[in-house]
């Protein structure tokens, strides 16, 4: 039996009619005015207009039907959301309705992941204020667990399309914290306005072949349409290689610019880096069993007791399906790194838990500075960006995390031989590599072991000294015990 608000009705703000099929939405853009239109129980309300969709690919157009396993699923609506007062380019989230089931869940796609959460009740505590929500703390949410902060910060919707479970307000800036537990779990609370309770949506990562379109071929990553695009300054071809790239410094004259709709906007001139990669942007190889292609290099920096030490990265992107990985260069020294899911880590602070090892903290943490920049990045990069950064050391390798005021990240950093970067490439092997440290703080490290064997070998001559000259053949370690340089 239908309700009368599932009949066809006009739209309030343009008259054009309007249809709710799917029995959870509770809103839905108007295909002709794209004002959003609610369900109330006074019928039909109009909420703002939205504005026009921003080119996203994906493959889950509204309308599209499929089974993922043995469930049908129809697309019903999509929304387009920014981040707020921070740059960063707009994603979209997509509405799968289950009519079999009559459920629903939101799906999203980000460097080469693919994310599905639904609705649940909020635990009989609820949730805790936003304010008191970190990156990197935990949240308990009683009956679902606990969880990790991965990140706060406020939202607003752009443009969206067809049949929505909740009533979006175009442009209306709404607060939210994601979240994140073991096994690729994620979650959202939408805090909203502050005028309504929270909503809370949890789901995980899936793998895409579960899903099958109505072709009965299995959901492939979305493709980019622009392969290639000219530097605004010099004109200069610049292949883009993910469609998750949002700024773009140009390896010939060094412009910046941003990417949007295919297209670049130049926003200056970036200073050109003091050294060339030793991996050109756009050499490819076969890395640890991925084919990646090196698409951005990055020198950072820090300052440990007045001293700089810079180290030099490589954004490495392997498809939609593999993601994004870094290799980090210093000293002779080379890493592998990969991203790991904030909820894999247990944080301690001090220490932290990863696949049932433990690792710890050496070294204080500094700040990691971005000082040049070249090529094609997931993220509005910027000359003077600054984050905390920590290595904590272990079973094979070290645990990278990285703090920012909204964000907390994590990576796992193991040693590369310079065989084994040589045989990946196609290149010789760097002259005078190492299996060193590597890392940001793997120069600072063997710097100070430098400087430690010194003092050791000054201490031991001064004992000698001492006890030729007083005959007690100890060390008065007058004021100089203690730890090397206060650490």
């Amino acid at each position: 039996m239908t309700s009368p608000l599932d009949r066809q009705a006009p739209c309030p703000n343009c008259g054009a009619p309007m249809t709710f099929k799917f029995a959870g939405a509770r809103a839905q853009v108007c295909q002709h005015c794209k004002f959003v239109v609610a369900r109330t129980d006074l019928g039909l309300a109009a909420q703002g207009r939205m504005a026009d969709l921003i080119e996203i690919p994906t493959p889950l157009r509204v309308g599209v039907t499929g089974y993922w396993g043995a469930d049908p699923f129809c697309v019903e609506g999509r929304v387009q959301m920014d981040r707020a007062g921070a740059p960063g380019a707009p994603w979209q989230e997509i509405l799968l309705s289950f009519p079999a089931k009559g459920t629903s869940a939101w799906v999203a796609y980000a460097q080469g992941r693919w994310y599905a959460t639904s609705e649940q009740a909020l635990p009989p505590g609820g949730v805790p204020p936003l304010e008191y929500l970190r990156p990197g703390g935990t949240v308990d949410l009683g009956p679902h667990g606990h969880w990790v902060v991965a990140e706060v910060g406020q939202r607003r919707v752009v443009s969206g399309e067809g049949e929505l479970s909740s009533v979006p307000a175009p442009g209306a800036i709404t607060r939210y914290a994601d979240i994140s537990a073991a096994g690729g779990r994620f979650g959202t609370i939408d805090y909203g306005d502050g005028r309504a309770p929270p909503e809370l949506y949890l789901g995980q990562q899936f793998d895409p072949a579960a899903l099958k379109l109505e072709s009965g071929l299995p959901l492939e990553a979305p493709e980019a349409k622009v392969t290639a695009v000219d530097c605004p300054n010099c004109g200069g071809n610049l292949p883009l290689l993910s469609q998750q790239s949002e700024r773009v410094v140009c390896q010939y004259c060094g412009t910046a610019s941003d990417l949007s709709a295919g297209k670049l906007s130049a926003l200056g001139p970036s200073p050109r880096p003091p050294i060339q990669p030793y991996l050109p942007i756009g050499s490819q190889g076969l890395l640890r069993g991925c084919q990646v292609v090196v698409v951005g290099f990055l020198i950072r920096s820090c300052v440990v007791e007045g001293e700089r030490y810079d180290w030099r990265e490589y954004l490495l992107f392997g498809g939609e399906r593999v993601g994004y990985q870094w290799l980090i260069e210093q000293d002779g020294g080379w890493q592998h790194v990969v991203p790991i899911e904030v909820g894999e880590i247990l944080d301690s602070g001090g220490s932290v838990i990863f696949r049932g090892g433990q690792y710890y903290f050496k070294e204080a943490p500094v700040t990691a500075t971005v000082d040049y920049v070249l090529g094609e990045f997931y993220w509005k990069v910027e000359i003077g960006e600054r984050v905390e950064a920590t290595e904590l050391e272990g079973p094979g390798g070290k645990v990278s995390r990285e703090v920012a005021p909204t964000e907390v990240t994590y990576s796992f950093c193991s040693p590369l031989p310079a065989a084994e970067l040589g045989q990946a490439f196609g290149i010789a092997a760097p002259p005078g590599a190492t299996t060193g440290a590597g890392g940001f703080l793997g120069g600072c490290a063997n710097i100070i072991g430098t400087i430690v064997v010194v003092i050791v070998i000054c201490i031991v001559i001064a004992l000698f000294i001492g006890g030729v000259g007083d005959g007690d053949g100890g060390y008065s370690g007058s004021g100089s015990s203690g730890s090397w340089g206060g650490k």
